[in-house]
């Protein structure tokens, strides 16, 4: 807390108050749409039923990938329903999220 309010006054004495303010740009708001689990699914959900199927979460797969496509499907749905909904896409990036860090 005190490292943003020192540096929001730096930014204040140096005439920089709009920085703080400033857009990301182009490459950042890309890479954090990338980064969206909500904006993944949907476009994987081709059909919009708000439901990934085995072929649209395949769908684009290459190699490695599709090789273990089967595994990671059946992980994510967690219900066991044949299809990934929004919620457990979500959840399984979360998890997969904090696996990264480790």
């Amino acid at each position: 807390m005190r490292l943003i309010t020192r540096v929001s006054c730096c930014a204040v004495v140096l005439g920089l108050a709009g920085l703080a303010a400033m857009p990301l740009s182009a490459a950042e708001e890309k890479e954090k749409k990338a980064r969206d689990p909500a904006k993944m699914f949907s476009r994987r959900d081709v059909d919009g039923d708000g439901k990934l199927t085995f072929d649209e979460f395949t769908a684009g797969m290459k190699e490695p990938a599709l090789a273990k496509a089967e595994q990671r499907f059946k992980r994510i749905d967690a219900d066991g329903d044949g299809a990934v909904t929004l919620k457990e896409f979500t959840a399984a990036m979360k998890k997969a999220g904090g696996k990264k860090g480790e």
